[in-house]
């Protein structure tokens, strides 16, 4: 009979037998993807050279970078089987693209030498074999002049191991070198699933000229009330308290005391939320849950977007798809909105992206939930020691993530 250490020996060898071949040093069978970079087609050129294309697999977020050449053609090798996602990015002065045939730069763009956006994005491209994708076609935008800075949703455990939520926070940034005033700017969350479940892809996700909003405050404040001053921000907190030390806090948490305003929720028959009279309330606008009792990003990710209008009225209210109990969804103009931001549950979530990819080509994701990990915007330079934020109009190359949030500052 063989000794039991003999049969594992053998069991091992027969296992490794089995295994893929690479195990044993062979090189795993790899692919090559093509790609041509256009401009927008009302440009008066066709092929945009100078590109920053990035291959970016779903399944591991592992990234190669490559330029499109003066033919605008991009050749990525030695590809590994897979889903990957592309996204192309380029910017160039208001004066060339207003030259190329763009409409969108104003003379004072140019005269301020305002760079003009230039990016693609696409999901899903499975690579099984030696391919030529579709040519990415580039959209154009100008930079946001008010930007968001962070987005803390993942929330934070506490010591007995529990989640917490009320420590969620957007922050607002001053892009420009002149102050700006928030009063009367809009904050809202899109409408739609964030790919953490097998959930409904929004119906409204194939419009390019409107967005779906499903909760949407206002700054109060007439015009002179909330300044930002060039390279500053302001935060609007869930609950702007220090919940290290508040006894309905988190110690695992952060310290939103600095907040300028908070979101507070006033439900008269079912009272839930806490107000913070040391901070300022946001204005309720529009809830598509009146049960509501918390401004709650959803920690597996949301999607959100800051805009200006005098004319909310105008916003059109419908009602909400594939819903019996009367929920209704706010549909406002792309053209109102000034920034945007993405964040979706998984890697491999493209598919549920709310946001129209003239207002944001990517997204963002966490690893996890409750474990402090925040979106923070890369800074692109600093002029005379005043911070400037990089601005694609693309989450997955303007945010990065961070292990725990900074509110108000950069490390």
């Amino acid at each position: 009979m063989l000794k039991p250490e003999i049969i594992w020996i053998i069991g091992l060898l027969l296992l490794l037998t089995g295994c893929d071949r690479e195990f044993f040093g062979e090189e795993p069978k790899t692919y090559s993807l093509g790609v041509t970079i256009k401009y927008p087609a009302y440009y008066t050129e066709d092929m945009a050279a100078g590109v920053s294309v990035k291959l970016i697999n779903q399944s591991n977020s592992l990234t190669e970078e490559a330029f499109s050449n003066d033919q605008g053609q991009v050749l990525f090798t030695d590809v590994l089987r897979g889903t990957y996602r592309i996204s192309a990015n380029l910017k160039i002065p208001s004066s060339l693209a207003v030259a190329l045939g763009d409409t969108i730069p104003s003379s004072q763009d140019i005269a301020d030498g305002k760079l003009i956006n230039l990016n693609a994005n696409r999901q899903d491209i499975f690579i099984s074999d030696f391919i030529n994708v579709e040519p990415l076609i580039l959209r154009s935008s100008i930079p946001g002049t008010l930007l968001i800075k962070e987005v803390f949703y993942t929330g934070t455990t506490t010591p007995n191991g529990r989640a917490y939520w009320s420590d969620h926070f957007v922050e607002i940034f001053n892009n420009t070198d002149k102050v700006i005033f928030a009063d009367k700017l809009y904050i809202a969350n899109c409408f739609g699933s964030n790919g953490s479940t097998d959930g409904q892809v929004s119906e409204f996700q194939h419009l390019s000229d409107s967005v779906a909003l499903e909760f949407v405050w206002r700054v109060p404040g007439n015009g002179g009330s909330w300044p930002i001053l060039p390279g500053a921000s302001m935060i609007i907190a869930q609950d702007g308290m220090n919940h290290r030390d508040d006894p309905n806090g988190n110690p695992n948490s952060i310290d939103l005391t600095s907040a300028e305003l908070e979101t507070y929720i006033y439900r008269p028959e079912n009272q839930k939320d806490v107000d913070i009279l040391e901070v300022p309330n946001m204005i309720e606008v529009f809830f598509n849950r009146n049960g509501t009792h918390d401004w709650i990003l959803h920690s597996y990710g949301p999607s959100l977007v800051i805009f200006r209008t005098d004319n909310i009225e105008n916003a059109n209210i419908v009602p909400e798809p594939s819903d019996e109990l009367g929920h209704e969804v706010m549909l406002i103009p792309s053209s109102w909105v000034l920034d945007g931001f993405e964040a979706l549950a998984y890697p491999r979530s493209g598919k549920y992206k709310r946001l129209p990819v003239s207002l944001d080509a990517g997204f963002q994701y966490c690893t996890g939930i409750f474990n402090g990990q925040s979106c923070r915007r890369k800074v692109e330079d600093k002029i005379d020691g005043r911070v400037i934020l990089q601005d694609f109009n693309n989450s997955s190359e303007d945010f990065e993530i961070i292990p725990f949030p900074t509110p108000g500052i950069f490390e």
